[in-house]
């Protein structure tokens, strides 16, 4: 095996029907069901729970500079790259978030909740790119109704072609005037702008408190009112009695006995450095596509050579996700008027779902949508560097822009390319001697010919809203990876031979491995991935729950 530091490995007695690696919506969601249904669960974190009582939601800029000078620190969410280095070839550039801790990437998500659409499911095996997805929309919607139930999600439930209805939605939030402008400005030229949909508890659900509209969701909500895995998934299944968590486990790979199959995983301890090992009947991994991959391909045996699980050498290809960029203008109509309060769920409060226009006259294939945050009176004025004036003339110029900023921020489809991987440098390892990952990620011409599209329609929007366009480069896009969205390294698919994951999340080639966070997806759709990554790991483990019983796995 890929490490340095299993001389003296651990082993616990005791033999777990699952282990799980990765706590965030992919993991909580497989150990909440599992549990629920009599099976016995180890949840394996990196990092630890997060203290909620410690969060700055609350904190304003001010009190944090004064905090800061004391010595003080908000909990670290972010992984660091000095402790968790990844590679890049040729200085690409590449913005990889990890949080290690329980409940992931949920404790500071930005909730954006939507339902990919049968398009996206089935158009590869229309357009001819790469494998359509081995399910239908028709599969997956009675999961999404349970999971848009379960966890909460605010906004309007209008159906359309690529963003499918719901009857399990809370109350929408009102737009801001901003939004209100930008979306009748869309309107008349052809574009419908809707609410948008989040995880978000606009009214009490379930028991928990709804949200106050403090705006700082980006700092974790310390009243729970947005769905974390930690609160709604693995407290739950915690007290079902069949969950145990081990936190502060760095999984290394995946054990495989005699016959091929997985029998556990090994792993370090963050702090001390010992492996460790743990036994199970099945091994799901939740890790996030990054690390999910990094893990699977580690996993190197004389049974699998490649890495557990690919031996059609898909494993680590068809790394995916969005392409996006940020305009920011004033509309004219609120220039110098009274500021709002423009706080609300944090975020944006309207929603600009891809749309059929889309097909008619371009030149790539898939699509876009957009979001809106930053828009109105909020706590972000970065926009005043680029205000002239100086002194108190200048700052009268900001206070009169202040409540008229609106903002766009379009999400774009990247096809996917096999050349488009993650690999192993086993020159370069990390502390505890796990070969680091090589994230090698380019766009196309694809992709080329939509960003001017989506440049072509954002400056459309906002010329029909008369805004006031602050200076922008043409053709720029955001960091590659920013959007956070990875996946397709362990894709989903009818054809063993250009997939690894069967329609159920599980491995064609180790029956008893299943995969079930992002790098699951055989495309990236240009939406926002949690709500199906919750819907999958629910249908997924509903399978594997039923394959135990019978004696498959």
């Amino acid at each position: 095996m890929q490490t340095t530091k299993s001389t003296q490995i651990q082993t616990p007695a005791k033999r777990y029907d699952v282990v799980i690696v990765g706590s965030g919506a992919a993991g909580g969601m497989a150990a909440w069901n599992l549990t629920r249904q009599g099976v016995s669960v180890l949840v394996l974190d990196a990092g630890q729970k997060f203290n909620r009582g410690g969060f700055w939601s609350h904190v304003r800029p001010w009190e944090a500079r004064q905090r800061s000078r004391k010595g003080q620190r908000p909990p670290q969410f972010l992984l660091s790259k000095e402790e968790q280095p990844y590679l890049t070839p040729n200085e690409q550039d590449f913005d990889l978030w990890r949080v290690w801790g329980r409940g992931g990437k949920t404790n500071i998500w930005g909730r954006v909740s939507l339902r990919y659409s049968e398009a996206n499911f089935q158009e590869p095996a229309r357009d001819g790119h790469e494998i359509p997805w081995p399910i239908h929309y028709s599969d997956i919607a009675p999961y999404y109704d349970k999971v848009e139930d379960l966890i909460g999600v605010c906004g309007e439930g209008n159906d359309s072609e690529f963003l499918p209805g719901s009857k399990f939605l809370l109350p929408a939030p009102a737009p801001r005037c901003g939004e209100q402008l930008l979306r009748k400005a869309a309107k008349g030229i052809g574009i419908e702008i809707g609410s948008t949909r989040r995880a978000v508890l606009t009214k009490e659900h379930h028991g928990k408190a709804p949200c106050h509209y403090c705006g700082a969701c980006g700092k974790g909500c310390d009243v729970s009112a947005f769905f974390n895995s930690t609160d709604y998934l693995l407290e739950p299944a915690a007290m079902t009695g069949k969950l145990q968590i081990r936190d502060n486990a760095v999984v290394s790979h995946v054990t495989v006995n005699d016959r091929g199959l997985a029998d556990g995983v090994h792993f370090f301890d963050r702090n001390t450095g010992q492996a460790e090992e743990v036994k199970a009947r099945i091994v799901v991994m939740a890790a996030s596509c990054v690390d999910s991959t990094r893990i699977l391909l580690n996993s190197k045996s004389n049974r699998h050579p490649n890495g557990i699980g690919n031996s059609s050498d898909v494993i680590g290809r068809y790394l995916c996700e969005q392409v996006r960029f940020h305009i920011y203008g004033f509309v004219p109509e609120l220039m110098g008027k009274k500021a709002q309060n423009d706080d609300g769920i944090g975020g944006e409060h309207i929603y600009m779902p891809r749309w059929a226009g889309q097909s008619k006259s371009r030149k790539y294939l898939r699509g876009y949508g957009s979001q809106f945050w930053n828009t109105g009176a909020q706590t972000g004025v970065s926009y005043a560097k680029s205000l002239p004036g100086f002194g108190k003339g200048f700052k009268e110029n900001v206070k009169r822009h202040y409540p008229a900023l609106v903002a766009m921020h379009p999400y774009g489809e990247v096809l996917p390319y096999a050349d488009n991987r993650i690999t192993l440098d086993a020159t370069r390892k990390d502390k505890w001697g796990i070969p680091v990952p090589v994230i090698d990620y380019k766009i196309k011409e694809n992709e080329r010919a939509m960003i001017q599209d989506m440049y072509d329609t954002t400056l459309e929007i906002l010329s029909a809203a008369k805004a006031e366009v602050l200076p922008y480069e043409r053709g720029w896009i955001d960091r590659l990876g920013s959007a956070i969205h990875e996946h397709g390294t362990c894709r989903m698919g009818a054809d063993k031979k250009r997939s690894a994951l069967n329609a159920y999340n599980q491995s064609h080639d180790v029956k008893n491995l299943f995969v079930v966070d992002g790098s699951s997806f055989t495309t990236a759709s240009e939406k926002n991935p949690t709500l199906t990554i919750l819907a999958l790991a629910w249908r997924a483990t509903d399978h594997l729950a039923a394959e135990m019983k019978k004696g498959n796995v």
